[in-house]
């Protein structure tokens, strides 16, 4: 069974065909085409440049914007571990923090400056090592 083709379809059939005869030609083709339409090689050089520059800029604020509204997203994201798991693991990081308790043996932290831990930072150390151990007691939830 064979489909029709739109208009469309046929439109972008004819445009991706130029597209291709232009990135086929040589550098003497083109300028032979340039010169049997009356144009200046150096006015079409810059106007391509121009549009180039114009993509490249634009695109590079679409990526910026979608990186901002990631972090955005990413620093919204309530944290997947349980307030009972949280706890438990405060208990450890405290534990960690005064030198006591098991399996702390050589773990240190680096302060920042020599300043505390933010609240911020604690609460990601604390996700972090909930998630540790999850991975090592072979839990599936990260």
């Amino acid at each position: 069974m064979s489909s029709k083709i739109t208009g469309h379809e046929q439109l972008q059939r004819i445009t991706d065909a130029l597209d291709e005869d232009i990135l086929n030609a040589s550098p003497a083709e083109l300028r032979e085409a340039l010169a049997l339409e009356g144009l200046d090689e150096a006015k079409v050089i810059a106007e391509m440049d121009a549009a180039l520059a114009e993509a490249k800029r634009s695109c590079g604020k679409l990526r910026l914007e979608q990186a901002k509204a990631a972090v955005a997203t990413h620093g919204s994201e309530a944290s997947n571990v349980s307030s009972i798991d949280r706890e438990r693991v405060r208990s450890k990081l405290d534990a960690m923090r005064s030198g006591s308790g098991e399996n702390v043996a050589g773990m240190m932290m680096a302060a920042r400056k020599s300043k505390k831990l933010s609240d911020r930072d604690e609460e990601g150390t604390l996700d972090d090592l909930a998630q540790l151990e999850a991975l090592e007691n072979g839990d599936e939830e990260e």
